[in-house]
């Protein structure tokens, strides 16, 4: 046996200590995290039909902005689809997963390949290119999957996408020794290219600090809530009545606002103009409203704020206040976003090698 296939040899023993090592220190303690967060979340919520619909949303939206590692932000890439009908998480995961590779030096095209063969692909591909090909239709090709808003199905499915990983880079080893094309040279420099990739490099203890974790995700969850909370009502106010007086507003429309309170394009207050029409005095305006996510939630909110880094998400209020006046305003929506922003700048891995502690 040539010194470069028994260097190969070598590694195709590890792999499944490399498999164990993905699965116990990041898999695991990261789904327990979440399932911590979301037992919090739903003792503090109500809606139970909505808080259902958002379960599989908010693992995404978890995954995705607090990925700590390339396997993280792989996975998060693999599953961003679900967040389709939500347009302000979807822009925030796509443009945080973004941000992740290109910190990392990433190819945009090649995110799903970068767990298994990430840093080294080019260079692979210069010396076994049907290899690299090969192994990668292993990350790509699979057939639909039964999901649910569970732990056990979150676990699930990122121990399927390590153990995908795993048969990637097995396969890609194996095709390498058995290619006659490829010289004793071209076989040993593969050996030493498969041993930076990320898969081959797992945390060798647990990364994940598993309350504190969940404590970002629960935070991360009502933040989503808090954007989600913002609507844009049309409105003019009724015949006889006068812009901020007695008479009662007639809405045309409420909807919800999808842009990011960043975006350029966020709307603002216009307020109703008067024409002087006999039928139709006012040209109708718009203002922002929006819901009350309660004193509960926002208490809890304060709470996780403080815990995590930031100073108090709502301003100080008194105990009758909390109950009767929701102080919610444009200035929380800001907040919501930028919390976010923070949180998934902290987790972001710098290399692709690096595991954050999270």
């Amino acid at each position: 046996m040539s010194a470069a296939t028994e260097r190969l040899n070598d590694i195709l023993v590890e792999l499944p200590k490399y498999k164990s090592q993905w699965e116990a220190n990041v898999s695991s303690p990261y789904v327990r995290a979440y399932d911590l967060a979301i037992d919090n979340f739903q003792k503090t919520t109500k809606a139970q039909e909505a808080r259902d619909r958002m379960l599989a949303e908010l693992f995404v939206f978890s995954a995705s902005i607090l990925t700590g590692s390339i396997m993280m932000a792989a996975f998060a890439t693999t599953s961003v689809r679900v967040l389709a009908g939500r347009a302000a998480l979807s822009v925030i995961c796509n443009n945080n997963l973004n941000r992740t590779f290109n910190v990392m030096h990433a190819a945009a095209s090649n995110k799903v390949v970068m767990f298994a063969l990430g840093g080294v692909l080019d260079e692979a591909k210069k010396l076994a290119n049907k290899q690299v090909t090969s192994a990668a239709e292993k990350l790509t090709s699979s057939a639909p999957v039964a999901s649910a808003p569970t732990a056990l199905n979150f676990k699930t499915r990122i121990d399927d996408f390590i153990a995908i990983n795993h048969v990637c880079v097995h396969e890609f080893i194996r095709g390498v020794q058995q290619d006659n094309t490829i010289s004793e040279a071209g076989k040993s420099r593969l050996a030493d290219l498969v041993g930076q990739t990320p898969f081959c490099n797992p945390p060798e203890s647990r990364r994940v600090d598993e309350n504190r974790l969940s404590q970002k995700m629960e935070l991360l969850f009502y933040m989503s809530a808090v954007l989600d909370s913002d609507k844009l009502v049309t409105y003019a106010p009724s015949t006889g009545g006068t812009v901020g007086g007695i008479g009662r507003d007639i809405e045309y429309s409420k909807k919800a606002i999808p842009q990011l309170p960043s975006a350029t394009d966020y709307p603002k207050s216009i307020s109703p103009r008067l024409t002087g029409r006999p039928f139709q005095p006012y040209d109708p305006g718009q203002r922002i409203e929006y819901d009350n996510i309660g004193s509960v939630v926002r208490e809890r909110i304060n709470t996780l704020s403080r815990f995590t880094g930031n100073s108090s998400f709502y301003p100080e209020q008194n105990s009758v206040e909390k109950l009767f006046i929701d102080p919610t305003s444009g200035a929380q929506m800001v907040k919501a976003e930028q919390i976010i922003n923070r949180l998934s700048a902290d987790a972001r891995p710098k290399q692709l090698t690096d595991v954050r502690m999270i």
